[in-house]
This record gives structure tokens, sequence and C-alpha cells, in this order.
């Protein structure tokens, strides 16, 4: 697994491990695997999807592949100035040549809702060239979209849960865009439950539950679980952000374009897909957005 130590990857983790799975997890560093590698079923592999030598190790003698990077981030071994798109397909291009080398015909790989190569985002097009080329790999490849993800840990909720528990909320999604939400039990459970399902090879799904909400209706609605006023809400301006996207960027280590993928144009489209499709294939119909977001706010206070 790729990504096994961010957001959903420990809970897809957790399921694997579950389900009587064992699991070998390529990270760039250990000590952020704490609590992973204590599981005698869980091995780490030092490393990065950018990294062919380390990639080649992981992958040897696994039954599949699971691909739960977040790309935005700094990686390691991307060339100076590399764009993050590029950085993922790179890296998604060396999973691929290590997967066929070693006979791993099983990939899984998770993006978000609003992925098309007509959309006006940056963001979406550069993923839908992305699928194209795993479907194109001739590997048996599923793509799960999620939207809006519930659970402690999670970047989107985080502010969500910030802003709940603010008198002031300050957010960087527009007023009006809205999402699909599903809870992250929810998404590591469907990326077990298709694991071994051929129904769902060479095809994409989006995933997430029947609640569609803007971010301050979801901030409303956690405040109201807490007992608290709704926050005062302070939306800020994309241009201004995009304007300090290189900045941003450089000071950060993310890779080129990774900001501005998030908050150019057509970034405040909404990200709602359709979710009936998958669901067939899965055991459970998804929690409420209400059932996810109390889930998450317990947790985070234990």
């Amino acid at each position: 697994m790729l990504g096994a130590t961010g957001f959903v990857g420990r809970r897809l983790v957790a399921e694997l491990l579950q389900a009587g799975h064992r699991v070998r997890c390529l990270v760039r560093d250990p000590q952020r695997a704490g609590g992973l590698a204590d599981d005698r079923d869980v091995e780490v592999v030092r490393g990065d999807m950018l990294d062919a030598d380390a990639v080649d190790r992981a992958a040897e003698s696994v039954h599949a592949v699971y691909v739960v990077v977040h790309t935005l981030s700094k990686q390691p071994h991307a060339q100076p100035g590399s764009d993050f798109m590029d950085v993922e397909q790179t890296g998604l291009r060396t999973v691929i040549d290590a997967a066929t080398r070693h006979g791993v015909r099983r990939l899984l790989y998770v993006t978000s809702i609003g992925i098309s190569p007509e959309v006006r985002s940056s963001w979406g097009r550069g993923r839908a060239r992305t699928e194209q080329m795993l479907f194109a790999s001739g590997l048996d490849v599923t793509v799960l979209r999620p939207g809006m993800i519930v659970g402690p840990g999670g970047d989107g909720f985080g502010m969500v849960a910030r802003g709940a528990r603010s008198r002031v909320a300050v957010l960087l999604a527009s007023r009006t865009q809205r999402f699909r939400t599903v809870a992250v039990d929810d998404l590591a459970s469907a990326l077990v439950q298709l694991l071994d399902d051929s129904r769902s090879y060479g095809r994409h799904y989006d995933v997430g539950s029947d609640d569609i909400l803007t971010i301050d209706q979801m901030i409303d609605r956690a405040a109201a679980h807490l007992g608290r006023r709704p926050p005062l809400k302070l939306h800020l301006p994309r241009r201004a952000i995009a304007a300090l996207a290189p900045l941003l960027e450089r000071v950060t280590g993310m890779p080129k374009g990774a900001v501005a993928g998030f908050v150019g144009p057509g970034a405040d489209a909404d990200l709602v897909g359709d979710a009936t499709p998958i669901r067939p294939l899965l055991s459970h119909h998804p929690l409420t957005y209400d059932q996810a977001m109390a889930t998450a706010l317990a947790t985070a206070r234990r």
C-alpha cells in the first residue's frame, strides 16, 4: 500500500487486517508509521512512489496494490520544480512497471469526485489523465472517487471541526460549493470489499452518502451537535490565494501547481457525482453525514 500513514491509509490498513490480510506499507518516513509496524501482519518498506527500487521491493510477492497517496505533499524524490500531476503520473508509472514485473494484476486507486477531461479545474483534468493511464496499463484497475471524507484527522473535515468549535471560521471553500460526503470508514470498507470483485475491474466509481452539503452547512450541523452556536464564516477569496500559490508551494515544498489546482478556475465547482452505481457491490448503505460527523467528533475527543 502506498499512503498507509495518511488519513485514509491508516483506516484502510485496519480494515484489511480485520479482514485477515497481511499488508506491506511503502512509507517515506518510518517514524510516521507508528502503530502500523507494531502489528505482526504489517511490513514497512521505506521509500516513496518515485523511488523505483523501493517500489520494486514493495511489489514483490503481493496480491494487489492500493494507491491512496496524497501527491500534493512534498515528495523527496521529485525533481525540483516538478508539476504536481507530473509527480503523480511519474510515480504511478513506477508502480505499474513494478507490478507488471512481479506479476501483480490488481490495483485500486483513490482519487476524488469531480474528475473528468472536460472540467475547468486543472486538478480534475490532470486526475482524469491519470485514470486513463491506469486503465490503459493492462492491470485490473478500480478507481474510487470519494466526496468530502468525514473522519478524525482529515484535512477537509478538520476544517469543518475547527470551524464548528470556533466563534469565527476562516474557510478556503466557497460559500456555495456543494460536496457529497462519505465516512472514512465507509470508504475504507468499500476498498476492501472490492479487492477481489471482478465486476469492478476497469471501472471508476463515485463513493459517498446521499448527503450533499456546503461547507457552511457541515459546520453548522457539527456546531449544533456540539451544542454551540454557528460561527461567523469568512470565506477567503480564491483569487488572492491563487496569486500567492507559487510562494506557498516554495515555502511548503509542495509540487508546482498543487495550490493553484485547488483554487484556480473551476476549483469551486460542485463535487457531487453519482454514488448509486457502486451501491450494489457493497454490503451496507453508507453512513449519513450526521452519523459520520458525530463519530468523528467523538473519536477526536478521545
